[in-house]
């Protein structure tokens, strides 16, 4: 953003409207663009007058939509004034575009419409008019080739135009509406509309995304909605200076099938954030570990039995498997993959270098093996049944953008290599019973409205993280897309339901602000699921914030009372605040259900020591010890109220079994000490602090850990002297 225009934009935010065109004005005079001067100067004026008409007290029932319209306005010569600005001074693609165009100007959308038609009608009537099969070949690929650049001059035009005109506006409509533009055209048109508004808000392109969701071709429609969630998340507080996009927005919104898609669109884009935690753990030990473990199939141990039963797998194999975690890895992927996560960002980032990904038109193509480029590929494509490239082409787990790669991949190999390779995928094709079920259950997939979205995401994904000159565009995947939150579309999502889906996937993904946020419009609703009080306790555990998640808990216990889970959470803050009658009463209301759970027994035992009620804390860290498989805790316990209790001779017998193991801990060194300065036995006192002394990092982290036993200490009769001398001892 150019200097100064930030500012700008933070003043009409605050609807501080004046200082804006003020502001604007003065940093519009070095342009040589006389119009764009004129127009805010014009704007200014304008508004001065009204504020005079205002000052004097004069009644205008027009005023607060002359308001309105001039804040459209000062936005609008906002961004003409940053892009004009920007343009003159700054590199990248987006404003290389824009100085070609004002050199060299695009065709006018008449004409790109008239072209694109044009390659329908010849793709069709070729095979008719030519028979030699070399000459169709030429033929085709020459049509081809014209309009592959007659579509990247239109997501050129339409990406690098910030503001439409009204003829433009109309003109690109007719390519929408015409039947003979390709819809893999239009949905690259759409994906241009898209990244134009990321740039600059224009009415016009955001009511073209509107016409194009109307559209009956999924990747058409499908790409309009993603556009328009990304543009309302963009411009969320612009909307409502366009009144006739709300109405617009609002009829939308009354549509079942666009309400189902905002809901799939949503939870894809959540989804997303784990894109870069899946691609890392792929990256760092899921491929490394196979590609260790499938060199070690090279053993002959591992192979397939050659005997009479050769057609079954050695049973080592398997075990193996199991054994080096392959399978839980597997599994793993399968859990990714069938829950809409991307899992294959890091097998195609590295494939992201061919030049066909240059033309950044290209990152929004969908797959189609007619390109130019793919044509070595089509033959095998269109000779074969068992054709890998068909499962490639028609299948949903991969985005278009790794389609390409995967095309282009096979393209790069050596002769040999490819025909080798194709040959064993295809094999492997023919082995395989269900193949073309699974074939066909591919291509019903492709026609459905979740895929395809998903698809596009992904295909969003990768444009903005491994395009060579992404750092150039705003990354939205770094936005939150809580579009429950966004005024234009929260409607959509204010049902019980949908807000319990959203918040169980937050929850679950770790993402608890928000999934806090969503659990507490569930309860405005007065929602009896006692999961959602819960849940929302548990977040607000973790936070700390123990009285509030008390009361949550509480909610929930009355929803469900004699919740096992709900008991132990309120004891567990209970504890934690210090209230240890309350956590005592709950952890016993657990031990009624739960007689042998050892852990509830070890609390209620903190509990009453932290009470003071040694005797009956020693007799549930007794059971436990005597129960527990590592009875160590419970030793220390137990070690600790027969001390607190003057029984010492029985904690020294702890405290002994606790320091003879490598295990012991620099506070069972120090309690031992404690048990002996208090029984006067000065030498093995000092011994034992010396020793957990040699735990710490400095002495001054030991006398802190001292002085939290210095009340213990003189409650059993040592006096202050004492203490301070043997700190001095120790010193």
């Amino acid at each position: 953003m150019y200097e100064g225009i930030e500012d700008i934009f933070r003043l009409l935010d605050a609807g501080r409207l004046k200082e804006a065109l003020t502001q604007l004005q003065g940093i519009s005079a070095p342009t040589n663009q006389w119009e764009l001067r004129n127009r805010i100067e014009s704007t200014l004026t304008a508004y001065g007058y009204m504020l005079q008409y205002a000052a004097q007290g004069m009644d205008d029932p027009n005023r607060k939509t002359f308001y309105r319209q001039t804040l459209r306005t000062a936005y609008e010569l906002t961004d003409i004034t940053n892009i004009t600005l920007l343009s003159h001074k700054t590199n990248g693609t987006y404003f290389d575009r824009i100085r070609t165009l004002s050199i060299h100007p695009a065709k006018a959308y008449a004409e790109l419409q008239m072209q694109l038609e044009t390659f329908t009608e010849d793709v069709s009537t070729a095979p008719l008019l030519y028979h030699d099969e070399k000459r169709l070949q030429t033929e085709m690929e020459s049509i081809h080739s014209i309009h592959e650049t007659t579509l990247n001059e239109l997501f050129d035009k339409t990406w690098a135009t910030p503001f439409w005109t009204e003829a433009e506006a109309s003109e690109a409509n007719d390519i929408l509406q015409s039947v003979l533009v390709q819809p893999n055209d239009l949905a690259v048109m759409v994906s241009a509309v898209t990244l134009s508004l990321l740039r600059i808000f224009d009415a016009r392109k955001f009511k073209f995304l509107s016409e194009a969701y109307k559209h009956e071709n999924l990747q058409v429609n499908q790409r309009a909605i993603v556009g328009m969630v990304i543009a309302l998340s963009k411009h969320e507080k612009r909307m409502g200076l366009y009144p006739e996009l709300v109405s617009l927005l609002s009829l939308l919104c009354e549509n079942e099938d666009f309400q189902k898609n905002l809901h799939t669109i949503q939870m894809q884009l959540l989804i997303s954030r784990e894109t870069t935690k899946i691609d890392k753990k792929m990256r760092e030990e899921i491929i490394p570990e196979m590609m260790k473990n499938a060199k070690q199939l090279n053993d002959p141990k591992f192979r397939f039995d050659e005997s009479e039963d050769s057609e079954d797998r050695n049973p080592e194999w398997e075990e193996w498997m199991d054994k080096s975690g392959m399978t839980d890895k597997i599994k793993e992927m399968g859990e990714w993959q069938m829950a809409g996560a991307d899992v294959y960002m890091s097998s195609f980032s590295q494939l992201k270098h061919y030049p066909f990904f240059h033309q950044i038109s290209h990152w929004f193509y969908p797959f189609d093996l007619n390109l130019p480029i793919l044509a070595p590929l089509k033959k095998d494509f269109d000779s074969s049944v068992f054709s890998p490239l068909k499962l490639i082409a028609h299948s949903d787990f991969f985005c278009n953008s790794d389609k390409y790669s995967f095309s282009l991949a096979i393209l790069s190999m050596p002769k040999a290599m490819k025909d080798m390779s194709m040959q064993q995928m295809e094999e492997q094709a023919r082995m395989n019973e269900e193949h073309r079920d699974k074939l066909e259950q591919l291509m019903q997939k492709k026609k459905e409205a979740k895929g395809t979205s998903r698809q596009y995401i992904q295909d969003l994904y990768r444009f903005f993280k491994l395009w060579r000159r992404h750092q150039e565009e705003e990354d939205i995947f770094h936005w939150s897309f809580n579009l429950w939150e966004n005024p234009w579309l929260k409607d959509v999502f204010s049902t019980e339901d949908i807000f319990k889906e959203l918040a169980d996937y937050l929850f679950q993904k770790d993402y608890l602000e928000e999934a806090y946020t969503l659990f507490q419009k569930l309860m405005s609703f007065g929602s009896k699921r006692t999961e959602v009080y819960q849940k929302a306790g548990y977040i607000l555990q973790k936070q700390k914030r123990y009285t509030d998640a008390i009361q949550h808990y509480q909610q929930a216990d009355i929803l469900s009372p004699d919740n096992v889970w709900t008991n132990k959470h309120l004891a567990q803050c209970y504890k934690l605040l210090g209230d240890m009658p309350k956590a005592l009463e709950y952890y016993k209301k657990v031990e009624a259900t739960q007689p042998d759970n050892l852990n509830i027994a070890l609390q209620i035992g903190q509990c009453l020591a932290r009470m003071e009620q040694y005797v009956d804390a020693l007799a549930y860290f007794y059971k436990v010890e005597y129960l527990e498989k590592n009875p160590d805790n419970a030793r220390r316990a137990i070690a600790w109220c027969s001390f607190v209790s003057g029984k010492y001779k029985e904690a020294l017998k702890y405290y002994q079994l606790l320091l003879e193991k490598p295990s012991s801990k620099a506070h069972d060194w120090m309690n031992a000490g404690h048990v002996y300065f208090v029984m006067h036995e000065i030498p093995l006192a000092i011994e034992h602090y010396q020793q957990a002394q040699s735990f710490e990092k400095s002495h001054t982290v030991f006398l802190e850990k001292f002085n939290k036993d210095k009340n213990a200490l003189l409650s059993l009769g040592l006096m202050e002297e004492d203490i301070q001398i043997m700190l001095d001892l120790l010193a």
